[in-house]
């Protein structure tokens, strides 16, 4: 996180319901603490068990308890969870689809992304409603940029600063036509099915002869960022005839120019709309603007250089002559008026409302459905530029999608030539997903964080640059000690990680007469010690997520100078660093810090890694003993029996420090380790009780009760509410939190320590069940899944410092995790270890050129691998697998296409690991199966 501004503080109240006084409880409609009492549950505290049968088709009685006072006294977090049985077992079940229903009141809030990646923030809403509309490089509001994050405690209500929706019109023979708008003010019971990149929505009426279901989406393929970041939202409506009689049905889509949104004042000029027939392809309404009649070539380049300068369209697809179009209608005519022919060319001047409707009428019989497939785009390409003023060359920067369209009606058309690929290929990753042996809630958790990269954090230039805020708005720079948890990017769209190391990390960041990286590039030229380890690390994955050695090769000089940066901070290369140390904590710490070291330690794990890559011996045997030392060292000095603390350095008494507290972050160098396939850093024996006694300590299933009775310092931001449980940083249980401000003055980053922060909590999930602590870490995975249930705030947006906030793409580190899923792109290695159902599982995977479905199953004195790819290619030349406790497996047989591959296969404890006599290339459609006996 970025230091706050000064007089951002100096302005903001303190009475804030997310920043409440030390002891108080912020007045946000939640009510007080509720932790000492039994509640009903589903997914949020208060919920009735109605709501939950709506909800998740699930029946439970309590998530925990029943506490007595005494359960919070003396450490303020209870020991025993308590955990509901039901609960415990809602973990493991694979359990049905999460249906969000209007009746139990869960739509509201719903604020799904549905914009291609790094192309501007559009939501769908609950109701099916397009909402936000931040696509217009305006200003954004205050509280969008809040390092507080308000939208937690208050979720942002769905509102949109422009006129557009949809509608149907219902005329069944010799009957009355009725017309309803497709949103909560035209139907009563919907139902919403949020599951990224998908979002599925359902109308249903009595009253009405048909059912009408609408699956919206923009292209989204993992490993094609250019088409998963195209500038549109597919809405596409079925309509079925549920009558016994033939039925006229006609759908209607509408869109309001936008086009100079903010800078359209009155006498500046005109909006203009055209309808544009394709016959066989699309009806499109093209929009777009122009200066007043008379301007002078200056003042119209001006006016073309507004940020908000662009152009929109609708489109309904596979149109014909046949198709009813409107270029211009008012607000207050609608829905009804577009339903009717009308101009096929209209404009109006800045000041007046110009809206534009295409429709379609359909005859279906009995039982006989229709699809209606509209395609909403837009082309701003350029920026807020004012918030990119400390980025090179900010006025040349604008979005990457106008390198390769000029307008909205050229989006339009690229998705209507490939709409077949594009859409079959969105549905095929939402396919291979889902089908998987994993809980439903656990694969939407996991994934739905990704839809970050389809919000105003992110972005990607036109320079082929990839950049992001920590959350909307919020703290420039991509910053090296906030991204380094997020693990999703990598995974789905290595290229655009690539291009944050070539071009800003290892590039504009880089000092080369130090090999310090400045923590946010141009935005702060200073050195965060814990993100030049996350990306030395991250450096290594990318390595890993590429089909050769190209990039390392290329990286590998500034990646060992920016290493030994690291190591010359270690006196005496003992594995514990010394001297200042800035971090994630906005501080600078001083002393022995166990969760700093821990970090160094993994990123000099992977610079060995890669320096016998690259032929560097001497290099990687320097590292391998500084590995060797750290390990024993972190155990000697700063385990203290029950998990790994922190020694201040008494010379800087002013320093923030956890002293012997229990910090959620202790031992995330580990953690980090296991994400890349690293060996161990720590020793698993005290790793495992540090982890363990974080469960114990910080974990809680209600973070009323600490913070209501904690008051060692003040109190920090709401991210967990009175009622809902979550996993706090730093606690104490032996004492020790008035050390903790130290000797300085500031007390809002100490604050930090009573929040809850998301990508902490995925974090410590994903570590715990690496190390085997599969229920621990799924118990805390789940707490942040019922935080954000949809009857409470906005599923899709996981607050930190701002909405949508990167660190939370740790997310996906638990799904790896889950899988024990390992590889090497370069080497042609590919491994699982799978945590949950070893006897029967299944679960997508991604690699460097392909990806797919990863199968296995266990029957005595057999095991059955098949990795079957759906997208590109995947080159292997070795693969690994975990084997039953106890299992002789040795024997190996492998097909590819059902072609026998020569190979080999060697045990190592219960991992087994097999090499293929020659490098093979699986091909999208191919299954690979290794059989084990």
């Amino acid at each position: 996180m970025k230091t706050p501004d000064p007089e951002i503080i100096k302005r903001k109240k303190v009475e804030d319901s997310c920043c409440a006084p030390a002891g108080e409880m912020p007045d946000c409609g939640c009510g007080g603490t509720s932790g000492l009492t039994r509640r009903d549950f589903v997914g949020v505290s208060g919920m009735s068990l109605a709501g939950l049968a709506l909800s998740n088709s699930l029946a439970a009685r309590a998530l925990a308890g029943p506490f007595l006072t005494s359960d919070f006294q003396e450490h303020l977090v209870p020991a025993d969870k308590k955990f509901d049985s039901a609960w415990i077992r809602l973990l493991f079940e694979r359990g049905e689809p999460i249906v969000y229903h209007a009746a139990a009141g869960e739509l509201d809030n719903i604020g799904m992304p549905i914009g291609g990646i790094c192309t501007g923030q559009l939501y769908l809403g609950g109701d099916g409603k397009l909402w936000h509309w931040d696509i217009f490089n305006l200003t954004a509001p205050e509280e969008m940029r809040d390092y507080r994050g308000p939208h937690y405690a208050k979720p942002m209500p769905a509102t949109s600063p422009i006129e557009q929706g949809f509608a149907i019109r219902t005329t069944p023979r010799g009957g009355a036509a009725q017309t309803r708008r497709l949103d909560k003010s035209g139907f009563h019971d919907i139902s919403f099915r949020g599951q990224y990149p998908i979002g599925f929505v359902e109308y249903r009426d009595t009253a009405l002869p048909v059912e009408i279901s609408l699956e919206a989406f923009s292209p989204f393929i993992p490993l094609n960022e250019d088409d998963s970041g195209l500038p549109a939202t597919i809405m596409e409506f079925r309509v079925k005839n549920t009558s016994k009689t033939p039925v006229e049905v006609e759908l209607a889509g509408w869109l309001q120019n936008a086009v100079c949104l903010a800078s359209g004042k009155p006498g500046a000029g005109t909006r203009r709309n055209r309808v544009v027939r394709e016959t066989g392809k699309a009806t499109i309404l093209d929009c777009s603007a122009a200066p007043a009649a008379g301007a002078q070539p200056a003042e119209a380049a001006a006016f073309k250089q507004q940020p908000d300068y662009g152009t929109m369209a609708l489109a309904l697809f596979g149109g014909d002559a046949g198709d009813i179009a409107n270029a211009g209608i008012g607000p207050g005519e609608l829905p009804e008026t577009a339903f009717a022919d009308g101009r096929k060319e209209d404009t109006r001047p800045f000041g007046e409302t110009l809206i534009g409707s295409i429709a379609r009428k359909r005859a279906l019989k009995a039982g006989e459905q229709a699809t209606f497939t509209f395609v909403i785009s837009w082309h701003f390409d350029g920026m807020w530029w004012d918030s990119m003023k400390r980025l090179t060359d900010y006025q040349q920067l604008r979005r990457h999608y106008g390198t390769r369209f000029k307008t909205a009606e050229e989006v339009v058309t690229y998705i209507d030539g490939y709409f077949d690929r594009l859409a079959s290929q969105t549905r095929l990753w939402h396919k291979t997903w889902y089908d998987s042996t994993l809980p439903y809630w656990l694969l939407d958790r996991t994934l739905l964080t990704i839809s970050t990269l389809a919000t105003a954090t992110c972005y990607r230039f036109n320079n082929g640059r990839f950049y992001g805020w920590e959350g909307t708005y919020c703290c420039a720079g991509t910053c090296t000690h906030v991204w380094q948890y997020a693990q999703a990017v990598g995974r789905m769209f290595p290229k655009l990680e690539r291009s944050t190391r070539e071009m800003v990390d290892f590039g504009l960041a880089f000092h080369d007469d130090t090999g310090v990286i400045d923590y946010r590039a141009e935005a702060a030229r200073q050195l965060a010690v814990d993100g030049q380890a996350g990306t030395i690390l991250r450096a290594y994955r990318e390595h890993q997520m590429s089909p050769d050695d190209a990039f390392l090769r290329s990286k590998w000089p500034r990646i060992k100078k920016a290493t030994e940066l690291l190591i010359g901070r270690d006196v005496g290369e003992d594995g514990i660093l010394d001297g200042e140390q800035y971090n994630t904590l906005d501080a600078s710490w001083y002393g022995q810090i166990a969760w700093i070291s821990s970090l160094y330690l993994a990123a000099v794990r992977a610079g060995e890694a890669m320096a016998r890559e690259m032929g560097d011996a001497e290099f990687a045997e320097r590292a391998r003993r500084i590995i060797e030392s750290g390990g024993r060292q972190m155990v000697a000095r700063l385990y203290n029996g029950e998990h790994f603390i922190h020694i201040p350095d008494p010379q800087h008494p002013e320093s923030i420090n956890t002293n012997i507290g229990c910090h959620a972050d202790q031992v995330f160098g580990q953690g980090w380790a296991f994400q890349v396939g690293l060996p161990r850093i720590l020793p698993e024996k005290e790793t495992r009780t540090a982890l363990r006694s974080i469960y114990r300590y910080n974990f809680t299933p209600d973070v009323g009760p600490y913070r209501e009775k904690f008051k060692a310092f003040p109190g920090g931001r709401w991210y967990a509410m009175p009622g809902e449980g979550g996993l706090i940083l730093c606690t104490w249980p032996k004492g020790g939190a008035e050390n903790a401000p130290g000797k300085g003055t500031n007390p809002t980053f100490v604050a930090y320590f009573s929040e809850c922060w998301t990508g902490f909590e995925y974090q410590v999930a994903s570590h715990m069940i690496w190390e085997g602590l599969v229920q621990e870490g799924l118990a805390i995975t789940r707490m942040v899944h019922d935080r954000h249930h949809a009857a409470k705030r906005n599923p899709w947006n996981e607050i930190e410092c701002s909405d949508h906030y990167a660190r939370a793409m740790s997310g996906y580190g638990v799904y790896t995790a889950v899988c024990g899923y390992e590889y090497h792109g370069p080497k042609g290695h590919l491994g699982f270890a799978p945590r949950m159902t070893p006897e029967n599982f299944r679960a997508a995977f991604t690699s460097a050129e392909g990806w797919g479905t990863f199968s296995q199953t266990r029957k005595p004195g057999k095991q059955v691998e098949a990795i079957t790819l759906k997208y590109g290619r995947l080159k292997l030349r070795t693969l690994s697998f975990d084997v039953a406790d106890g299992g002789e497996l040795s024997r190996v047989k492998v097909t590819l296409a059902g072609r026998k591959v020569a190979a080999t296969a060697e045990k190592i404890q219960d991992t087994l690991r097999v090499t293929l006599a020659e490098g093979v290339t699986v091909e999208t459609n191919q299954a690979l199966v290794v059989e084990l006996s």
